[in-house]
């Protein structure tokens, strides 16, 4: 496989689309500082799928598309495709030529393809998965992934390893698989919750299930009992409940012409007594004018007559008057006598009334002492017949709980001989499972003991291990420290001669003479003093106290020089300086420092080396031994250095003084080179023992690994004889559950025959004693049915005669109404004789006073008598016709009075069988009301379907009835049922079998998935330790070839968990000790990373590589060995390297990219295929300064 091209458009700084082509080999990219070269690594890393905007200089990834330039807008879309030659197949597609391509667009949207085909990200990672290709893989390296590379974070490097290794398919498998086996392990956990939930379900679904069937058999059966004994009552009484109806519709239509019947013969009364009282009114005003008519014609004739006679005979006219008044008294003797009869028959009248009212009364209460009396008797059917009826009900019912406990007993006999053949294959089932369950506890017993013998070896084995991993452990800490204190030491040797090397502490003035002793002529200037001067530490403190700044003074040829130097101090003022000449007289008395000294006489007795101690500490060279013997000689330390006296017997006692001197930082820097020495070789025997304790620990793990496997595959063998044991031990106990169960089944079902067998005995004498007592209420029956006969026909007779007297007491009541009328007309007429009595007494009076008067007045009073005649004649004959009248509406009065009473009676009948027959109805309604309602809640179906579904049954009614009791009995005893238990029983069932089925199918996949992730570590880490092992072979001849010498070396934190734990990078270049990564300077930074990453790159090469300026940090020497390692690895792998550096270029590359802005913030390139010289020369022209443009950059 190989890279052979890459096309951009729209990305960044390349705004026109733009092609690169790469031919095997190395691909040099050039240009001047922001010109857009890092913009083609940002490219290749971004179409490999890098999803970080930061990891591309960026802060979104919107930024990644053309922004616009001075003379250009925006973009819209940005573009990137990389081209592969697939010759080989190393990318899992059947092309030989692969183009993966991706594309964004402002608004968002972002889409990746293959061979111009969409796809998903996941497809291309799938595709180039461990062909060293990724966005996450070394494929692009920048200068700032050196540090990265080399940081204390372990997942960098370990991602590079892993690349290499192919392990990271293998771990995303693993992820896979585990989550799988999570879900596994939660789905089992919630299975075995649900299965056990389920069988408590199905358990007791089995119980229900029963009953629900019970329930459905004695439902059946009651259903078929009670609708055959509702049609059978239902048929008794339905032609007499359509007669009734139609009766009663009948009657109800006749009742309101009956009542309007009365009504109208009422109302005829009332106007037949209406018009007789008017006729009786008419006849009493004509008899009222016949009389005053008669009066008057009389008193006219009487005057007529006594104006007559008046002249012939006085007496004639007294007597006619005296005549005319005893006729008047005769009228009125005849009008009294009249009202005497008339009171007599009134009060006769009232008194018939008043019989026939009581008469009235004693019928209604008869009537009603008979109707209460007929309730009693009714009653008392009833209640005998419920009596009766009640009694042959429970005896009914004992015979159908005799025959039921008859059958239970047949059935109970045939269940035990079915039990005692079930106790029987129990017991055998028992046996058999019990030997299984001995068999099953012998493996597992043998299986825990061979667990525990490998338990034990794998104890000792991880114990050896732990061992040999603490030993290897304490080693590599003794080799940490070694190469620590090497380390530090190395440092502090370096830190030393560095300041020996600039003369750290040197006087000022006599520093800047030595920077200008070439002035002074050739050997003018010797040097320091202490440059000659030599001594152990702790002489080295004592000689740096007594000299102090005598120390800084500076040796010079001879006294010329000391006074050239001199004028020079003059004309600069660089500050104090001594100097020594070497041509001095040394003999002369010992010179003092310049410094002014505090000295003290000493009189103590203390004898002094007369040699000179101080000067016999030092060893001097022959330019300063005068000058040393002369400041040194014959001088003694006092108390350690805490003063000094010289031959004189002068003391001197110097200042505290700051910080180390020249002499003591010469002897710290020999005494840090011998002890250097010494830890290079503690360094050397520790690194050879932690390689002894490594191996060790190799083959410790190698024997844990195996004793692990060992105990795991006997831990699993022991797993799978527990779970034997437990499933026999969990049909043994089921086995034996059930046979007690049986045995406790068959002692209850044995009992419960005595029960029954004792139970129809005494229901057999219950039904005879209820049978006796039956019959006995049955005669009470027949007794009370007949006495209710007779009442009603008391009552029949009670209530015609309260009818009769009804009608006796409304003919009473008339004839007195007529016999009052009479009365009133009576009184009347009486008043009216008696006022003519008066009347003629006056008349009389009048005709004696006004006899003169009489003969004027008789004409006129003749012509009145005549008229008064007429009018009296023809108000006679109206008299005679209302009397007349009278007499036709009393007739008329009697009539409707006897059509009244008969109306009456008719209603009264009429209304008296609608009430009969309403009752009757009622009832019969009621009842097929009820039967109705009853049937119709209960069974929840139309009675007219409940009834077409009623079947004929042979059985009698007292039969059926006793049956439905006790059927409704037997489903009250049954209590709560679920009627759906039989279908949710099915469905349990089938849900438990497929649960379980789930389960198994868990089981196997839970052990698959422990196998495959096991197999999975096993192929992980065998590939993982196998690349590791390459590349630190690698990593240490590369290294070695780039530094020259060195060490260095590749550790795994943790070997037990080689994918999980760090790997620890040790680097040594030639000449250093071990130090830490982060001390090396860049360049050696820069060469460990390359050694790295070609390390990697060996074991399993890249298609191609893209360095980004890696070789900015490395000096020409480094740059050669970097430019031979791209010659030696091109030939594997295609590199295309962005650099500044012209020997990279000319000596490394086979082609040249130039990018360059010609056009402000557009990037463009220009493509050179040259070698040697050529291409210096290109690169020359290509790195000239660009016009001034603003750089784009990501």
């Amino acid at each position: 496989m190989r890279l052979t091209k890459l096309e951009l458009q729209g990305f960044k700084s390349f705004a026109d689309e733009t092609e690169l082509l790469f031919e095997p080999g190395v691909t040099a990219i050039v240009g001047p500082n922001g010109c857009g070269k890092s913009n083609v690594s940002d490219a290749v890393r971004w179409v490999l799928g890098e999803q970080r905007a930061r990891a591309l200089r960026g802060a979104k990834m919107e930024e990644v598309i053309f922004q616009g330039s001075s003379a250009r807008r925006p973009v819209n879309i940005a573009e990137v495709s990389l081209h592969f030659e697939n010759d080989d197949g190393a990318l899992g597609v059947p092309f030989r030529e692969v183009v993966i391509t991706r594309r964004l667009s402002r608004s968002g949207e972002s889409e990746y393809l293959l061979n111009r085909s969409p796809c998903r990200l996941r497809d291309i990672h799938d595709m180039v998965r461990g062909t060293g290709l990724g966005a996450d893989s070394g494929v692009v390296i920048e200068s700032k992934m050196i540090d990265a590379l080399l940081s204390d974070r372990p997942d960098e490097r370990r991602e590079l390893f892993e690349e290499a290794a192919g392990v990271g398919l293998y771990r995303d498998r693993k992820r896979s698989t585990e989550r799988r086996l999570e879900e596994t392990a939660v789905d089992l956990g919630r299975l075995d919750d649900l299965i056990s939930e389920v069988q408590t379900q199905v358990r007791s679904l089995a119980r229900q299930k029963r009953r629900a069937e019970k329930h459905v058999e004695l439902t059946r059966r009651r259903y078929v009992v009670e609708i055959a004994l509702a049609a059978r009552e239902m048929d008794v009484w339905r032609d007499e409940l359509e007669r009734l109806e139609l009766r009663v519709q009948q009657l109800r239509h006749e009742a309101p012409a009956s009542e309007e019947a009365v009504a109208a013969a009422e109302a005829a009364r009332d106007t037949a007594h209406g018009a007789r009282a008017a006729a009786e009114g008419r006849r009493a005003e004509l008899a009222r004018l016949v009389g005053e008519q008669r009066e008057g014609a009389q008193q006219l004739r009487g005057e007529i007559a006594v104006a007559q006679e008046r002249q012939r005979n006085a007496i004639a006219r007294r007597e006619r008057a005296e005549e005319e008044r005893r006729e008047g008294d005769s009228t009125v003797g005849r009008v009294s006598e009249e009202l005497d009869r008339a009171l007599s028959h009134r009060a006769q009248l009232e008194s018939e009334l008043l019989v026939a009212t009581e008469s009235l009364k004693s019928d209604v209460a008869d009537e009603e002492a008979v109707r209460r009396a007929l309730a009693d008797a009714r009653a008392a059917v009833d209640t005998a017949e419920r009596g009766a009826r009640d009694l042959r009900d429970a005896t009914h019912k004992l015979e159908l709980d005799r025959q039921a406990a008859a059958r239970e007993l047949q059935e109970l006999d045939t269940r035990c001989l079915l039990l005692r053949d079930e106790q029987t294959q129990l017991s055998n089932s028992e046996a058999a499972v019990r030997r299984e369950l001995e068999e099953s506890e012998t493996a597992l017993t043998a299986a825990h003991e061979q667990s525990s013998t490998q338990q034990l070896a794998f104890a000792a084995a991880s114990a050896a291990h732990r061992s040999a991993r603490d030993e290897d452990s304490a080693g590599r800490s003794a080799l940490l420290r070694a190469e620590e204190t090497h380390t530090a030491l190395a440092g502090r040797l370096n830190a030393l001669e560095a300041l020996e090397r600039e003369r750290v502490g040197l006087a000022p003035a006599a520093s800047k003479l030595l920077k200008e002793r070439d002035r002074f002529g050739d050997g003018a200037v010797i040097g320091p003093l202490s440059d000659f001067i030599s001594t152990d530490a702790d002489s080295a403190s004592l000689v740096e106290r007594f000299l102090g700044p005598t120390l800084h003074a500076v040796l010079v040829r001879d006294r010329s020089a000391a006074e050239a130097i001199r004028a020079w101090h003059s004309a600069t003022n660089p500050g104090p300086l001594l100097l020594l000449p070497a041509d001095a007289d040394h003999a002369a008395s010992v010179v003092q420092p310049a410094t002014s000294r505090a000295s003290s006489s000493a009189t103590n007795g203390d004898s002094r080396d007369e040699s000179g101690e101080l000067a016999g500490l030092v060893t001097s060279e022959s330019a300063a031994a005068g000058w040393v013997r002369a400041l040194l000689g014959r001088v003694n330390p006092i108390e350690g250095g805490a003063g000094f006296v010289d031959s004189r017997g002068a003391v001197w006692l110097p200042a505290n003084i700051a910080g180390a001197g020249p002499l003591r930082r010469r002897a710290e820097i020999a005494e840090s080179r011998r002890r250097l020495i010494a830890a290079d070789h503690a360094r050397e025997a520790a690194a050879h023992n932690a390689e002894s304790r490594r191996t060790q620990l190799q083959v410790a793990e190698a024997a844990a690994a195996l004793a692990q496997e060992s105990s795991h595959a006997a831990s699993r063998e022991a797993s799978e004889r527990e779970d034997s044991f437990t499933a026999a031990a969990r049909r043994h106990h089921r086995a034996l559950k059930e046979t007690s169960e049986a045995a406790a089944m068959l002692d209850r079902l044995l009992a419960r025959e005595t029960v029954l067998a004792e139970g129809i005995g005494a229901i057999d004498a219950t039904i005879a004693e209820r049978r006796s007592a039956a019959s006995s209420l049955d005669a009470g029956v027949s007794e009370a049915r007949r006495s209710l006969a007779d009442t009603e026909a008391r009552q029949d007779e009670a209530r015609k005669r309260r009818t009769d007297s009804e009608a006796a007491a409304a003919q009473a009541q008339a004839r007195l109404h007529v016999a009052s009328d009479r009365e009133r007309h009576l009184h009347e007429e009486q008043t009216s004789a008696s006022a003519r009595l008066a009347s003629l007494q006056a008349e009389l009076s009048t005709l004696s006073a006004a006899d003169g008067e009489l003969a004027e007045q008789l004409a006129g009073w003749q012509l009145d008598l005549e008229a008064r005649q007429a009018t009296l004649g023809d108000t006679e004959s109206r008299l005679a016709g209302s009397e007349v009248s009278v007499r036709q509406a009393d007739k008329q009065l009697e009539a409707a009075e006897r059509a009244l009473t008969d109306v009456r009676h008719r209603t009264t009948l009429l209304l008296e069988e609608l009430h009969t027959n309403e009752l009757r109805l009622t009832e019969l309604s009621g009842r097929r009301t009820a039967i109705r309602e009853r049937l119709e809640a209960e069974w929840k179906r139309p009675l007219d379907e409940l009834m077409r579904s009623a079947v004929s049954l042979d059985a009698d009614d007292d039969e059926l009835r006793a049956e439905a009791a006790g059927l409704r009995l037997d489903v009250e005893a049954l209590g709560p049922v679920n009627p759906l238990a039989i279908e949710e029983h099915d469905e349990e069932q089938k849900r438990l079998e497929l649960l379980t089925a789930q389960r198994a199918d868990l089981a196997s996949a839970r052990l698959s998935l422990q196998q495959a992730i096991r197999e999975i570590d096993t192929t992980a880490r065998e590939l993982f330790l196998t690349t590791f092992v390459q590349v630190r072979e690698n990593f240490r001849k590369i290294f070695i070839t780039l530094f020259g010498g060195g060490e260095c070396d590749l550790r795994l934190e943790n070997h037990d968990s080689p994918l999980d734990g760090d790997i620890e990078i040790h680097a040594a270049p030639r000449g250093k000790r071990t130090q830490r990564i982060h001390l090396l300077s860049s360049g050696e930074r820069a060469l460990v990373a390359l050694s790295l990453l070609f390390g990697i790159f060996l074991t399993k090469p890249s298609p191609f590589c893209l360095l980004d300026e890696v070789d900015a940090p490395l000096d020409d020497a480094n740059i050669g060995r970097f430019v031979r390692m791209l010659t030696e690895f091109k030939t594997n792998t295609q590199f295309i390297v962005i650099t500044h550096n012209p020997r990279t270029t000319t000596e490394a590359a086979d082609a040249v990219y130039g990018v360059t802005m010609q056009e402000p913030g557009v990037s463009s390139l220009v493509s050179v295929h040259m070698r040697g010289a050529a291409v210096e020369d290109a690169i020359a022209g290509t790195l000239a300064p660009p016009e001034p443009a603003a750089a784009m950059s990501a």
